[in-house]
């Protein structure tokens, strides 16, 4: 497929499309792609670093109680 081809199909899926958190995320997509590769790794490594910190604080769930709240993603 030449690139015209694979823009068409991507703009028929979207148009198929109906869940608003798919919506969501590939709207994030497309914006990080305008933003560099430096400022999205420093991001990148800022938000590992806080997780790490607030696991070390116990700030975490188990896997059971992670399985609950991903239950109700996207169900609003």
């Amino acid at each position: 497929m030449d690139i015209q081809a694979e823009i068409n199909w991507i703009y028929q899926e979207i148009d198929k499309v109906k869940d608003p958190t798919f919506v969501e995320k590939l709207k994030r997509l497309l914006l990080t792609r305008n933003s560099t590769s430096d400022t999205t790794d420093v991001h990148y490594n800022i938000d590992i670093e806080k997780a790490l910190e607030s696991i070390k604080n116990g700030n975490y769930y188990s896997e059971n109680e992670a399985r609950e709240i991903s239950k109700k993603w996207g169900r609003k």
